[in-house]
């Protein structure tokens, strides 16, 4: 039986190509239990990836990809710039091809029955035409959301490109880490949460104590932020495999 169902938007930008090391790290441990669906940057590739996840055998669907608070965005395509964030971009018209309709509040009632897991930003708002809230409204099992997660520079906050790459880093590892050992024990959402929370807070002592890094301050900064946003929705005793 599947597993773990990932829906990967191709991203031309390269502004989630770090993300391609949770894939990487599935296919070396739990090939056959691991599925990937690296989506084209075409209106009908989405659609067949939602269908494809949908109709998977999988309970546990992870999202990787850029989002906001009603919606989870999909691929795109055009000239990439490591110096320019992803709504800099569109505001500049840079981009060729952009999906930002992919996962909505009309569609993600299509993963009713299963935990979606959503490593994007502003996917732990919980309002009215929240995603989060929406699904769960919808039949989703458990609805896993994230902060505001910096993977691009912005002007507006302060964080240097070196300490976004080690943030970058460190999430990851911690991410895949968490979501393989729950899988392989069947934990709870609630149990999977937490043991993220843990593993970023072992982290932050780390670099307390231990680390010389330039831009540490900013780094633990947003490590504690990126633990104390993340939000359940739903069912936080569901346990991630059947």
């Amino acid at each position: 039986m599947l597993k773990v169902y990932c829906i990967y938007p191709e991203d031309k930008l390269y502004s989630l190509k770090f993300l391609n090391r949770v894939n990487t790290y599935f296919l070396n441990r739990i090939r056959d239990n691991w599925h990937c669906y690296k989506v084209k940057t075409n209106d009908y590739d989405h659609s067949k990836c939602i269908d494809s996840a949908v109709a998977s055998n999988s309970k546990f669907i992870l999202f990787m990809g850029h989002g906001r608070s009603d919606c989870l965005f999909g691929s795109c395509t055009g000239e990439p710039d490591e110096f320019m964030s992803f709504d800099a971009m569109i505001e500049q018209n840079l981009i060729s091809y952009r999906n930002e309709n992919f996962i909505n509040l009309d569609n993600i009632s299509k993963f009713k029955n299963k935990i979606f897991f959503s490593f994007s930003c502003n996917s732990n708002v919980n309002s009215k035409n929240s995603i989060g809230r929406a699904a769960i409204e919808s039949g989703v099992l458990s609805f896993i959301g994230f902060g505001d997660i910096p993977t691009d520079y912005l002007d507006t906050n302060d964080i240097p490109l070196k300490a976004i790459s080690i943030f970058k880093g460190i999430i990851t590892s911690i991410i895949k880490k968490c979501i393989l050992k729950s899988i392989e024990f069947n934990y709870s959402v609630q149990s999977l949460v937490d043991l993220i929370k843990l593993d970023t807070a072992k982290k932050i002592h780390q670099l307390i104590l231990y680390s010389n890094y330039r831009h540490k301050d900013k780094v633990i900064e947003n490590l504690y932020l990126f633990k104390n946003e993340i939000t359940i929705f739903g069912d936080a005793m569901a346990k991630t495999c059947a």
